[in-house]
């Protein structure tokens, strides 16, 4: 079971465990794992579902140990601090204070040898060579060429072609992390998630979610449900026709809206999303997009851990709902964080009350907002203050960024996590909206657009660098 620690001010606490208690806010039992109201399994609906007969809810059962396994894989992926570090105790970017390590010795030639402090484990600090390649090859990937024709460009073999795809993968993602790491220290913070269907050739096509720092726009995490993990098969995705919500902009925004309660009341239950049929990348299993956002939320946890109060600004999709919950229970019940749905849509000045409209099955109240419509989900209030979403496009801007960009020949899921991050480093660090200014520039990551080069230039100094002071215990 995923134990993974993350810091804040200096204390550890864990990763949520259990996913399978009542998601009701409002009932005294939210949150909880253990209550004498539960009837453990339930099938009155007709899926197996925990019962809470304090509020009568029916939460579906979640796999938690699946998603435990997943979040430690995403974990490594996103957030790891390889290749600086000790692999086996360095908890990553966001989740906690660093293991440390010492100095111990050098290699025949001459390199610098670390030992960690913690597990008393030896290695040598990778030094990335090849700077240069490594820009032409960024530069060509963000015009989206083809594999076929970058090593053609490069004159490289396959194998050195993944091989160098690899090494600027871990050297951008390494780099922006230790950006973000800096400045991410504010008393609040505001993540908007959406989610899409991206779609490569011979019919794969990947269910993905997208954060990013509602006041910037800048991109934090970038997740899909694939995964190269053999878990329960009641956790893979069945491949059924479509149940995904169709965004109904040319209706009025009430109708809208209660057209897509409606279609949700359609599905097998709730958190039941399809997106109809696929095939998955090479060396990989697809995982129920619902499964994907529980692990996905529990990494947002580290990136909140940070600051006094947050919020969540989620699309309205039930599949993600619970999984946004979960990642900041005590923080509800504390009262230093909130989960509003969001609706983006060209509403008119008449076609939505100020006092806010009942829509669907538990009458949620949505209230007007210059993108569209927003409902409370935590807040207890019964007109909540107007949320502030100043960039309500940035997850959209940055899959339209993904669909223009990304070569369509992809096969193996390691490069489709390569190509992801490195596009989201060239969307947060190079690519300027209207005024000039980067999604890294509004966060305060950067002074001013980076062209290609010197991003991975920077990239690999900040991993050839050496951290020996930024580890020691």
């Amino acid at each position: 079971m995923v134990d993974v620690m993350v810091s804040k001010n200096e204390e550890k606490v864990t990763f949520r465990q259990q996913f399978n208690c009542c998601k009701n806010c409002r009932c005294p039992n939210f949150g909880l794992t253990e209550s004498s109201d539960y009837l453990a399994e339930s099938h009155q609906l007709g899926y197996p579902a925990l019962h809470c007969k304090a509020c009568g809810s029916y939460p579906p059962l979640v796999d938690s140990h699946s998603v435990n396994l997943i979040v430690e894989e995403r974990a490594k992926l996103h957030l790891s601090k390889a290749p600086c570090g000790c692999n086996h105790c360095e908890p990553g970017f966001f989740l906690g204070p660093t293991a440390g390590v010492k100095r111990y010795g050098k290699t025949g030639a001459n390199s610098q040898r670390y030992q960690c402090r913690q597990c008393q484990s030896v290695f040598t600090q990778v030094h990335v060579k090849g700077t240069d390649q490594l820009c032409r090859l960024f530069n060509f990937l963000s015009l989206g060429h083809s594999p076929q024709k970058i090593m053609q460009q490069l004159s490289i073999a396959p194998k050195i072609y993944y091989q160098l795809l690899q090494r600027l993968f871990h050297c951008l993602r390494f780099y922006s992390r230790q950006q973000e790491t800096a400045v991410l220290t504010r008393k609040f913070i505001a993540i908007h998630t959406e989610s899409n269907v991206h779609e490569f050739s011979e019919q794969k096509r990947v269910w993905a979610l997208c954060s990013s720092e509602a006041e910037s726009g800048y991109v934090l995490l970038h997740t899909h449900n694939q995964t190269q993990l053999q878990l329960n098969n009641s956790v893979y995705y069945q491949q059924q026709a479509s149940t995904m919500l169709p965004s109904l902009s040319d209706s009025p925004i009430v109708d809208a809206l209660k057209r897509r309660y409606q279609l949700t009341l359609n599905r097998y239950h709730f958190e039941d999303l399809h997106y109809g049929p696929t095939s998955h990348l090479r060396g990989t299993q697809i995982i129920q997009p619902s499964v994907c956002a529980y692990a996905h939320f529990q990494l947002l946890f580290g990136f909140t851990q940070q600051s006094d109060s947050c919020h969540h600004y989620i699309e309205h999709e039930s599949s993600i709902r619970g999984a946004a919950l979960m990642s900041c229970v005590d923080e509800i019940k504390h009262k230093t964080a909130e989960v509003y749905y969001i609706y983006r849509h060209p509403r008119t000045q008449s076609d939505m009350g100020s006092a806010g409209n009942k829509v669907g099955w538990w009458n949620d109240r949505w209230f007007p907002a210059d993108f569209g419509a927003f409902c409370g989900i935590t807040s207890g209030q019964q007109v909540p203050a107007p949320i502030e979403l100043p960039r309500p496009l940035a997850c959209h801007l940055f899959f339209e960024h993904l669909e223009q960009n990304m070569s369509k020949q992809l096969k193996s899921a390691s490069s489709v996590d390569a190509l992801f991050e490195i596009n989201r480093a060239l969307f947060n660090y190079v690519i300027c909206d209207d005024n000039g200014q980067t999604p890294s520039m509004r966060l305060g990551c950067s002074d001013s657009p980076l062209s290609g080069t010197a991003l991975v230039t920077a990239a690999v100094a900040a991993v050839n660098a050496d951290h020996i002071d930024k580890f020691k215990a």
